[in-house]
């Protein structure tokens, strides 16, 4: 066996190994304090809980929703290309992980996607988010990379949009494509629903997935009046994806493991 192939070899095992630890975390945003923690700092590709991100600097950038903008194609998309309101651009983004809606919100921003990216990462340094990096508005890149802990103050501040919080939790959406001769509704469906049908105490909900991300998750958990930000990040599979997050809901969160402050930063 030559070198190269050894050290193709050392990576595909090494991935392999990887995808099957999981990073954990339970965040009370009450006290600042972790409730669970298993490899929160362990830096690692996101997925598109990137697009947690990607909503609030389009939010950021401009509240009118109603206004129109063209479809992108640079990536794919569950939507017929035409022109689409930013809100149902948001929508599709955060429902059905719509990747077309994600890059068309980045190329819409002041200056282009160049400049929304950089709003990602700026934004991620004010929060204290030390570990993160964005390389693209879906997630869909490898580059894409965060922890744990730096995705709990990410979801914590995302629960302060309304908007969020209202479009994220949705099991469907509907999204007007107007045809030649006349126009159809197309329904998109929440990548999240089986967690979402289960409990109806989520206020944020974000799913993601590519090969080197694995399965992931962020919510945001209201339980007694508390709020929680629960991350799981590298799952090997939705089901143990879901079983992760359902055992830390049913159990209320409430079996410390490392109780520590989250934040090095105020915002």
């Amino acid at each position: 066996m030559g070198l190269k192939q050894l050290l193709l070899l050392l990576v595909f095992v090494s991935g392999c190994v990887a995808a099957k630890t999981q990073s954990v975390l339970v965040y009370d945003t009450a006290d600042r304090s972790v409730q669970y923690n298993v490899n929160a700092d362990e830096q690692r590709p996101m997925a598109s809980i990137t697009k947690l991100m990607t909503a609030m600097i389009a939010l950021d950038s401009d509240w009118n929703l109603d206004r129109r903008i063209m479809l992108d194609n640079r990536v794919g998309s569950f939507l017929p290309r035409q022109t689409y309101t930013r809100r149902e651009l948001l929508m599709a983004m955060l429902v059905k992980s719509d990747n077309g809606a994600a890059e068309t919100l980045a190329q819409d921003y002041p200056g282009g996607r160049s400049a929304f990216l950089e709003a990602m990462n700026s934004k991620a340094q004010r929060l204290g988010m030390w570990q993160t990096h964005y390389d693209d508005a879906s997630g869909l890149s490898r580059l894409n990379v965060s922890t744990a802990r730096d995705l709990a103050i990410m979801v914590t501040h995302a629960d302060r949009y309304a908007f969020i919080r209202d479009v994220s939790v949705r099991t469907q959406i509907s999204v007007e494509a107007t045809g030649k001769k006349r126009s159809r509704q197309v329904s998109l469906n929440n990548t999240n629903t089986s967690t979402l049908t289960r409990f109806n105490n989520i206020l944020v909900s974000k799913t993601g997935f590519t090969n080197p991300a694995g399965f992931c998750m962020a919510l945001m958990v209201e339980e007694s009046g508390r709020r929680y930000a629960v991350i799981v990040l590298g799952a090997v599979d939705k089901i143990k994806r879901l079983a992760t997050v359902s055992d830390l809901i049913s159990n209320r969160l409430y079996t410390p493991v490392v109780k520590y402050s989250l934040y090095n930063v105020d915002y």
